[in-house]
């Protein structure tokens, strides 16, 4: 949802402050960004396998790890790794969308490219039950709840914020939504969740995950227009804000402390692994990703954008 935003926006901020699109510049800022820190855990992880502390490890595990294909192999479930099916996800997302948004924007004039890719958008947002659906009865190689297919309305409810949002007919879908705000979060994770709960994927596949997208991009879109509300002045502490520029390395990291089957790394009577020292770990190390890896990493990306000619259409 957030990266489905997040991705359009800063598409359609840089063609109206160019009027270009340049998706390999694009693709080498996310690729500055995702990269580092990400390929030094799965080195990390590599360190450990070949010493012997982490048995579950082999070379398919290790491959569909650097392509972000881990969603769509069979046979793939090192404990270490099992959290990559969101990154997987975003990664394939960033494959397709942007080129999407770029051949609708480029190839039509004035506001049409934005009435394009809302169509692509919400096309895929309604026919994306029934994909899963079908996938889950008769695809059962091809029904993973981590699949990008099976995932991909959430994304684009993103994208329609981005690329609707100040139109006149979104703006009163919006203001109709946050009438009540309070109740977004409610529908959210208490009628959504005990429906989930309840009926599981009869309710998730056909409407559920449909039915949270919506209510997500409705409380997300009301959080950022609402700075000063309680909610709002929370999400922009400055503790919250740190804790936001951690979030990459914290996702990357948090299942080597969290997992219960880090056993074999740190033994049945490991403190590195028990709370709250586990907490404390993943925060250090999560500290020493982002200021030792990323951010020098994005400062060789400003280096590297700036330096370089591109092509753009």
């Amino acid at each position: 949802m957030i990266s489905g935003y997040l991705i359009t926006t800063l598409l359609l901020r840089e063609r109206e402050k160019t009027s270009r699109f340049s998706l390999k510049r694009f693709y080498v800022r996310r690729a500055f960004c995702i990269f580092p820190p990400l390929y030094l855990y799965i080195l990390f992880l590599c360190i450990l396998w070949m010493t012997g502390h982490l048995p579950g490890m082999n070379r398919r595990e290790l491959i569909t790890a650097l392509t972000f294909t881990r969603n769509y192999v069979p046979h793939v479930s090192l404990w270490a790794m099992e959290h990559f099916w969101s990154l997987c996800i975003e990664e394939q997302f960033y494959l397709i969308w942007p080129t999407v948004v770029a051949l609708c924007i480029v190839h039509h004039k004035g506001s049409a490219g934005r009435r394009i890719a809302t169509r692509v958008a919400l096309a895929v947002i309604a026919v994306e039950p029934f994909i899963r659906v079908f996938s889950f009865r008769f695809l059962p190689g091809f029904h993973n709840p981590g699949a990008f297919h099976m995932q991909a309305d959430g994304l684009m409810f993103g994208a329609l914020g981005a690329l609707q949002q100040g139109h006149e007919r979104f703006e009163k879908l919006y203001l109709r939504a946050t009438r009540w705000p309070w109740l977004l979060p409610l529908l959210l994770f208490f009628v959504s969740g005990a429906l989930e709960i309840r009926f599981q994927n009869y309710w998730n596949m056909p409407i559920g995950m449909t039915i949270d997208g919506f209510l997500i991009l409705m409380w997300m879109l009301w959080l950022v227009r609402n700075p000063v509300s309680l909610a709002g002045r929370v999400f922009n502490q400055p503790a919250m804000a740190w804790v936001g520029r951690l979030s990459y390395s914290l996702y990357i990291w948090q299942t080597f402390f969290l997992h219960h089957l880090n056993i074999e790394v740190f033994g049945r009577n490991g403190w590195w692994n028990t709370f709250p020292t586990s907490w404390v770990c993943i925060l250090a190390v999560a500290m020493l990703s982002y200021y030792g890896i990323e951010r020098p990493a994005l400062r060789l990306r400003d280096v590297c954008l700036r330096s370089m000619h591109w092509r753009e259409i």
